[in-house]
């Protein structure tokens, strides 16, 4: 779906119940600052100044970023956040749900998640949610009662990954002993392979969102962004652009307390570590060159239902230390999970 920027700050068609609540679109200046600072507040572990939100997230579907203010006091006052984005004609994402811890309990969130499935539809065919465990009963209420998969957060040293418990396997890429793993800027990876990537393993159908979320990765390693790729190396070519088959990808990014990686795909488990070491090695590199600020951990939301990807984990000692579900209204998208080692994002899928 083709969605614009709205020339000016839209008032959603909203009910203004319960009390003075009004509910607005965001800019995507708006959404950068409103939406990181609030997510920080939630200790989120958001991206770094919010940039993703507004060069990725927002870009996806402009009109789908809303904040519910009140008019108390003779002043107005942000009550909740959420974002409802809208991907192709059958997809939606929900994600941001916030409400002001001062004004929980009076029916400002609840209100402002209805703009969000009012917006993106209530005949879309799937529409996703990444629900912390104490909200899931509440999102099932609301329709979400279709379970993808649960997610758990592995947190993890870059520095022992790359130093102590994978040194062998940093020690033979950089002696290029994997000539299939390439940064995904170089010149033989083809960028429009990986929407399908992602449809395959996760099920989501964006492919605007897919390569900018790996333009925004790949041309900013200035900013300690990275993506890498696992190309073939047997010959096999991509009919329409004759370049080598993608076997896999990953991105990482620098968030407030830790690096986040994600998504993660890959064919075999043994495609997915070369990417994590990968990933890791090139920050390490950048860290040695210019460090951000940034604690020198990784943070990666696997679906446990992958066994595969749960052993990597397991096996470097990674613990869970955020569990979340992966909730669908509507049908589950068709999806290989087995292929799914790190999910794009939480926020917005």
């Amino acid at each position: 779906m083709s969605v614009q920027e709205p020339s000016r700050q839209e008032t959603a068609t909203a009910s203004k119940s319960p009390g003075s609540l009004s509910i607005e679109r965001c800019t995507g200046e708006q959404a950068s600052k409103l939406f990181y600072s609030w997510a920080l507040s939630e200790h989120w572990n958001p991206s770094t100044n919010g940039e993703d939100i507004k060069e990725v997230f927002h870009k996806a579907d402009p009109q789908g970023f809303f904040f519910g203010k009140i008019h108390e006091n003779g002043k107005d006052e942000t009550v909740s956040i959420i974002s409802g984005v809208r991907y192709g004609e059958d997809q939606a994402w929900i994600g941001f749900y916030i409400a002001s811890p001062n004004h929980r309990g009076r029916g400002y969130g609840l209100e402002t998640f209805r703009q969000a499935l009012e917006h993106v539809g209530h005949d879309r065919a799937s529409v996703g949610l990444d629900g912390v465990m104490a909200q899931v009963d509440n999102y099932k209420k609301s329709g979400f009662t279709e379970i993808g998969w649960q997610n758990e957060r592995r947190h993890g040293s870059i520095t022992g990954l790359v130093e102590n418990s994978e040194r062998d396997l940093v020690e033979k890429i950089a002696k290029g002993e994997f000539p299939g793993l390439v940064l995904l800027q170089d010149d033989q990876v083809d960028l429009d392979q990986l929407p399908g990537i992602e449809e395959r393993f996760s099920g989501l159908k964006r492919p605007g969102f897919v390569k900018d979320w790996a333009l925004f990765h790949a041309h900013h390693p200035e900013q300690h962004r990275f993506g890498v790729a696992f190309l073939s190396t047997d010959g096999t070519k991509d009919e329409k652009r004759g370049k080598p088959i993608v076997l896999g990808y990953g991105c990482v990014r620098p968030a407030v307390s830790s690096y986040r990686v994600g998504p993660l795909y890959a064919t075999t488990p043994e495609i997915a570590k070369l990417l994590l070491v990968k990933l890791a090695s090139e920050v390490i590199l950048a860290e040695k060159s210019k460090p951000c600020g940034v604690s020198l951990q990784f943070d990666v939301d696997v679906p446990n239902s992958n066994k595969e990807a749960i052993k990597i984990f397991d096996d470097l000692g990674w613990n869970d230390t955020f569990p979340c579900l992966r909730m669908w209204k509507g049908k589950v998208p068709k999806h290989d999970v087995n292929g799914v080692f790190a999910v794009g994002t939480l926020e917005v899928g």
